[in-house]
């Protein structure tokens, strides 16, 4: 386990705080810093690409959990994969897609942690259709502040308290998640135009597709308030495709 002392931000770059960094590559190295971080207590931290600086301890310890990222196991037939808490969601794409499974919530950065996504209980432009991050997680491993290992599964008080809960509740080792299945690797994206708020509202209200999300134009005024351009996606079927392309679904690459 390597140890150093740094200056951490968020992803934005603001209001940097020095914390004693330790990076274990053991579940017991990982053990061993939460027992002995002292007064300030000690946060788990995955790749810093929180907008709220959450991963910040000003005089504690820091547990950098990237290291601790190997995929564990793979159900290919259920969609379901057991992985570290420091495994990025890029790693797991690249090992599922291949298998023809997804990850149900994909956040605004593919390169987040599970551990952060969990603790963030992150969505994607499909909020309105598969909900947030702990929705697909069918359990977690958390590493308590007396040292112990649970197992934590949906429905329990500490899984509601954990989701979202920036990581107060401990640090999270492991989880389960539940992938969707895909037949290929491509996104089909239609883009509109709205007017206005009304007419950006009921384009969303009529749309069905499961990835969707409108960026505003903050400065219209009168009759052009809430104006804004309307981004739809879903996935391709294999069937969609022309026959010569359907050889390369999923069409990501190997696992590595």
């Amino acid at each position: 386990m390597s140890v150093d002392t740094v200056s951490l931000t968020g992803w934005g770059r603001t209001a940097p705080t020095t914390a004693l960094r330790f990076r274990p590559r053991t579940y017991e190295e990982a053990a061993a810093t939460v027992l002995g971080c002292g007064p300030r207590g000690s946060i788990a931290r995955g790749l810093g690409r929180t907008h709220g600086d959450a991963a910040q301890n000003a005089g504690g310890s820091v547990l950098d959990m990237t290291a601790l990222d190997r995929v564990r196991t793979i159900d290919a037939a259920a969609g379901l994969v057991v992985c570290d808490a420091g495994t990025t969601l890029h790693r797991l794409r690249e090992v599922m897609l291949p298998l023809g499974w997804f990850p149900p919530v994909v956040p605004g950065g593919r390169y987040v942690t599970v551990g952060g996504a969990i603790g963030s209980d992150g969505h994607g432009d499909n909020h309105r259709a598969a909900g947030s991050f702990s929705r697909h997680v069918t359990e977690f491993t958390l590493l308590t502040a007396d040292g112990e290992v649970r197992t934590v599964r949906p429905g329990t008080p500490l899984f509601d308290a954990t989701a979202g809960g920036l990581g107060l509740t401990g640090v999270i080792l492991s989880a389960t998640l539940r992938f969707r299945p895909v037949t290929t690797a491509l996104m089909s994206v239609d883009t509109e135009r709205a007017a206005g708020l009304d007419d950006l509202l009921g384009r969303m209200a009529r749309g069905h597709r499961p990835y969707e999300y409108a960026r505003i134009d903050l400065t219209a005024r009168g009759r052009a308030t809430g104006r804004g351009v309307l981004v739809r996606a879903d996935h391709v079927p294999v069937q969609a495709l022309p026959g010569h392309a359907r050889h390369a679904a999923p069409a990501l690459g190997p696992a590595r």
